[in-house]
């Protein structure tokens, strides 16, 4: 409480300072003469003092846990560069590269003396080698336990002989469930081979999804995050870690994003315990539902189904494509992410109750989870894409129904049509208002039948997604 009341102290006497420089330029204005003789800037220096001091103290207890990565790959490079237009083999010879990256001591082991050490996935990924230095000339070789591409997380272990108290180098976690946009948080690592750099910033924004990993949960933030940094602990003002520095944006100033802690401990401990992570699966895609779905499928919020693997969980359960998934186990569903890292962390062979919306209706159905493949069936194999009023569709060919089953190929979209913000040529559709669509003459009739009605709820197959969308025809 002292260290959040230093700094709202500090920013009250900050605006009331700012504040007063105002007036006395007003005051200058007005009368012609300066006023700067007469007013004083008198900020409570021992107040910033004590934020300053609460600062030094964060970094000096959590930087002893911070360590850098050396990584080295070997990539074969072609011996000759490719001619353009000839798609000939060369003979190619390999070529060490070196990676430099971040990392948190997060466990230490007395009984044989070594450290459990969090960083990210692509500073190790590939690596011939991994060299961890704990400063003062201190580095010893490392041995990567485990790695999680889908999560960007990855677990090395390294010995902690030689290094004085290693119990005390060990980083305090914290928990990222209870963040808030707007917290004071510090960025800890190593950018451009530069050792533990700290930069400050808020949380600017929580829940993020980028598009870099499979799983992404990303806490945003303004604190400098450069190359370098990754693998690198984003600290509270409470010195606890509560997130693993990942990546930043391209060209984009004051964008960078970390992983949250808890997830990083229950990826962690599943390496140490497995060496690999192990998911919970129901087989099934999903899509969030947007205010226009809503409308449509008459929910508030939710995930709906837009693909259901045969044989997998949620098929043996009943679980159609176009159910909403809007709770598991009184637990309510609001977002994709959510369901997702809800079922990834359920173990295996636990019943859950799935609470759905089906065609307006409420109702729940019993599913247990299974271990996720190591490739999991997707139908969607190439590019696919979808169609509605005002388009020219066609029957699948005997590749395409082999792909996607049934459905009928857009081949045409009219600029001016009610679907062209929504529909593309080469887009697949497989139903209208969730009665599928096996032929031209089923799209027409379906059309025809729900025109009427003011709303068409097309699911369409485009690349490797599969989504609903809504058309209004009225």
């Amino acid at each position: 409480m002292k260290k959040i009341f230093a700094i709202l102290s500090v920013f009250a006497l900050l605006f009331f300072a700012s504040s007063c420089v105002k007036k006395s330029r007003v005051e200058e204005h007005s009368t012609g003469q300066t006023s700067s003789s007469n007013y004083k800037l008198n900020l409570n220096v021992p107040v910033l003092a004590q934020m300053q001091d609460e600062l030094v103290q964060i970094v000096k207890r959590v930087s002893p846990s911070v360590v850098t990565i050396f990584s080295t790959q070997e990539i074969n490079v072609p011996l000759f560069p490719q001619m353009p237009g000839f798609d000939l083999p060369t003979p190619s010879i390999p070529q060490e590269t070196k990676a430099l990256g971040s990392g948190v001591i997060f466990e230490y082991n007395p009984k044989d003396d070594t450290f459990f050490i969090l960083t990210n996935n692509h500073v190790i990924a590939h690596s011939k080698s991994v060299v961890v230095s704990f400063g003062n000339n201190e580095q010893h070789r490392a041995t990567i336990v485990g790695a999680d591409p889908k999560t960007d997380l990855a677990v090395l272990k390294v010995s902690a002989k030689g290094v004085s108290d290693p119990s005390s180098r060990v980083a305090t976690l914290g928990n990222s469930d209870t963040l808030q946009v707007g917290q004071i948080v510090l960025a800890i690592g190593n950018p451009y081979g530069l050792d533990r750099t700290v930069t400050m910033g808020v949380i600017s924004a929580l829940h993020r999804s980028i598009g870099l990993t499979q799983y992404e949960n990303y806490i945003q933030t303004d604190a400098a995050i450069n190359p370098g940094n990754s693998g690198g602990p984003l600290v509270n003002i409470q010195g606890q870690v509560i997130g693993i520095n990942s990546a930043m944006l391209e060209g984009g100033q004051g964008l960078g994003f970390a992983i949250p802690i808890n997830l990083a401990k229950w990826v962690s401990s599943q390496i140490i315990k497995h060496g690999s992570v192990t998911r919970g699966w129901i087989g099934v895609m999903i899509q969030q539902v947007t205010p226009s779905l809503a409308k449509a499928l008459k929910v508030q919020n939710g995930a709906v189904v837009v693909q259901v693997m045969p044989n997998g969980p949620a098929d043996k359960a009943g679980i159609k494509v176009g159910d909403v998934i809007v709770g598991i186990d009184n637990e309510n569903i609001n977002t994709v992410q959510q369901l997702q890292f809800k079922v990834m962390q359920t173990k295996p062979g636990t019943t859950l109750t799935f609470h759905i919306v089906r065609s307006g209706k409420p109702m729940d159905l019993k599913v247990t989870v299974e271990a996720m493949p190591t490739n999991p069936v997707s139908v969607s194999e190439a590019p696919v894409q979808n169609s509605t009023l005002g388009m020219s569709v066609a029957n699948l060919s005997p590749r395409q129904t082999q792909m996607y089953g049934a459905g009928v190929y857009v081949t045409n979209v009219d600029p001016n049509s009610p679907a062209a913000s929504s529909i593309e040529p080469g887009d697949v559709i497989l139903s209208i208002n969730n009665q599928p669509v096996n032929s031209v003459n089923d799209f027409s009739t379906l059309v025809s039948e729900y025109t009427k009605t003011g709303n068409l709820l097309f699911l369409v197959a485009r690349g490797m997604q599969r989504f609903y969308v809504s058309v209004q025809t009225k």
